[in-house]
């Protein structure tokens, strides 16, 4: 099962606790009215309304953690007064809560997205072993069934769903129209939808999937084509929070602590060294993330 970063409680735990904030939750689903389809293409054991409330728990005990540690910090640290130290450390943290309480929120999306990405890896290489086998007369359903008991990654997860369900009794259009609705990946769901409008034509099966693993493999080309074209910005701009901004605003701060009595503390200087290494830190993760998953 795939797991939240944010959330650290378990997820029956999880609903247990966050009970509390159900109909609060169930409010605040109409602002989201795409979640709940993020939530079936991801196994996410988590309804709408329990996802939204266990979102608002976990925000909150960020909340906590960051009040604790803004206050000793004022408070103690800085010696502010009392209610100047609880006044901003609670701004502080209802800004992470809001900002944590989104991400949560925005997280169904993002790991929908990248199941797709795992699907689309394998893809092509499962199409051209099913092309392969269909061309030889192996029956799709048989084809199916091979394709699931190889190592394809999660589109043998997929196919082994459509097998499970047609032992069970289910029509093969019908599982296979089971999976084009809950797949997170466009491919796949277009695959399966040329799948079954072939099945119902009575057509070859052949040409229909010829055509889909030409279309991903130029798709997969392109992809990181234009990851490429990206890279060349985003070096430029790594290369601007790694030396030009710690280097000049560096300076600017001894230049501003020394003449101009702006009152730059030790404490301000290694927030601000600190600060650049968790942007250069943020644009590594975001390079990274964008990184297209193909493989040939």
């Amino acid at each position: 099962m795939q797991k939240i970063p944010l959330m650290f409680l378990p997820a029956e735990v999880s609903k247990s606790i966050s009970k509390i904030f159900l109909a609060f939750a169930e409010r605040i689903a109409g602002l989201y009215p795409g979640l709940g389809y993020d939530l079936q293409k991801t196994d996410l054991d988590f309804k709408e309304d329990e996802y939204i409330a266990a979102s608002i728990l976990h925000a909150l005990l960020f909340f906590l953690l960051f009040f604790l540690l803004f206050f000793i910090l004022l408070y103690r640290i800085q010696s502010k007064e009392l209610n100047i130290s609880l006044i901003q450390s609670f701004g502080y943290s209802f800004i992470i809560f809001l900002l944590i309480f989104i991400t949560l929120l925005r997280y169904p999306k993002i790991m929908a997205g990248k199941k797709a990405e795992q699907i689309d890896k394998y893809l092509v290489f499962a199409l051209k072993d099913l092309f392969l086998q269909i061309s030889s007369g192996v029956s799709l359903y048989n084809s199916l069934v091979n394709v699931a008991k190889a190592e394809y990654g999660l589109v043998s997860e997929e196919f082994k769903k459509v097998a499970r369900a047609v032992n069970t009794g289910m029509p093969m259009t019908t599982a296979l129209e089971k999976m084009a609705t809950t797949s997170s990946s466009e491919f796949l769901r277009r695959t399966t939808w040329q799948l079954i409008n072939t099945l119902k034509a009575g057509a070859s099966l052949k040409g229909a999937l010829r055509s889909v693993i030409d279309e991903l493999t130029a798709d997969q080309k392109n992809r990181i084509r234009d990851y490429a074209h990206e890279l060349n910005l985003w070096s430029l701009v790594y290369m601007l929070f790694a030396v030009a901004i710690p280097t000049i605003g560096a300076t600017l701060l001894v230049i501003l602590s020394s003449f101009a009595g702006f009152g730059v503390t030790e404490g301000v200087f290694i927030l601000f060294i600190v600060l650049c290494f968790f942007v250069q830190y943020v644009l590594i993760g975001f390079v990274k993330a964008r990184r297209p998953v193909v493989q040939f």
